[in-house]
C-alpha cells in the first residue's frame, strides 16, 4: 500500500472532526507500518470501536446542527461501518481467518472506506455548511 497519509484536501473545515479523520489516518499508517505477527487486533478494534462511537457521534451532531439533508443517508453510512467493525471483532474473535488476513483485510478497507467515505459523503456537508453560512 501507498503511503497514507492526512492532507489538507481531506479536511472539512471543523477542527473537531479534522482531528478525528487524522486520527484514523494515523491508524491506518500504524497498521501499515506494523509487523503483521505483532500486531494487536484486539487493541485495534477497540480503537475502532471508540474512534466510530465519539467521531460519528460529533458528526451526526453538528450535521443535526446545521440541518443537513442528507442526514438519514450520511448515518447508514455510520452504521455500515460500524457494523463492519462488528463483524472484523467476530471474526477474530472466532478465529475464522488468520490475523494476518484480517489485519490486511482491515488495513485495506479502512484505507479505502476512508479516503471514500470523507471525500464523498463528508464533503457533502461541508459544502453544505459553506454554502449555507453565507
Amino acid at each position: 500500500m501507498a503511503e497514507f497519509q492526512w492532507s489538507d484536501d481531506f479536511s472539512v473545515g471543523n477542527a473537531a472532526i479534522d482531528a478525528d479523520h487524522q486520527g484514523l489516518f494515523a491508524l491506518i499508517a500504524e497498521l501499515h507500518a506494523a509487523d503483521p505477527a505483532h500486531i494487536d487486533l484486539t487493541e485495534i478494534i477497540s480503537r475502532l470501536e471508540a474512534y466510530t462511537a465519539g467521531h460519528f457521534a460529533r458528526e451526526e451532531e453538528l450535521m443535526k446542527k446545521v440541518g443537513y439533508p442528507d442526514f438519514d443517508a450520511h448515518v447508514e453510512e455510520h452504521e455500515a461501518f460500524v457494523e463492519w467493525v462488528q463483524t472484523v471483532k467476530r471474526t477474530y474473535r472466532l478465529a475464522v481467518e488468520s490475523p494476518f488476513h484480517i489485519s490486511d483485510t482491515v488495513n485495506k478497507h479502512l484505507a479505502d472506506w476512508l479516503v471514500s467515505h470523507i471525500m464523498k459523503e463528508d464533503m457533502k456537508y461541508r459544502d453544505f455548511i459553506a454554502i449555507n453560512k453565507a
